[in-house]
């Protein structure tokens, strides 16, 4: 995993990305408001939403500036 990358996941798995999710968001709810932030693009992982194995997320933030 580079510095580019995030990882996210449910630790008991069973919810999650599969193949064919890659280029999916990884999205997460504002605490103040009520609207959604894209966080992270379906990159790479082990299997489809397995125990203790994230799914790998290429970071928007660090592609910001190349994204805008």
């Amino acid at each position: 995993v580079k510095d580019t990358h995030l990882c996210a996941g449910y630790q008991q798995g069973g919810v999650g990305t599969c193949k064919g999710d890659s280029g999916g968001p990884l999205i997460c709810k504002d605490r103040i408001g009520d609207y959604y932030w894209l966080v992270g693009v379906t990159s790479w992982g082990y299997g489809c939403a397995r125990m203790q194995l994230p799914t790998v997320y290429s970071s928007v933030q660090r592609y910001y500036n190349w994204i805008v």
